[in-house]
């Protein structure tokens, strides 16, 4: 799944270790989340577009959503 996390997470001019604080997670969990090759569950998926400040779509623009409020990345 294609996503614009480093691209958000750098015009923000954030850090990701200060998104991982915010989280609470490792940084080779983000690192897996930036690379496509870890998926965030629902709840962190929210947390990180709150943390961001942009919608779910904005850092996965090919998610589908299923039902309300639940998102198929």
């Amino acid at each position: 799944m294609e996503n614009r996390l480093k691209e958000i997470i750098t015009s923000k001019g954030l850090k990701n270790t200060h998104i991982c604080e915010k989280l609470q997670i490792h940084p080779s969990i983000m690192s897996g989340y930036i690379k496509g090759t870890r998926k965030p569950n629902q709840q962190r998926l929210r947390d990180l577009a709150r943390i961001l400040n942009v919608s779910i779509k904005d850092m996965f623009p090919d998610c589908k959503i299923k039902r309300i409020n639940y998102y198929y990345i």
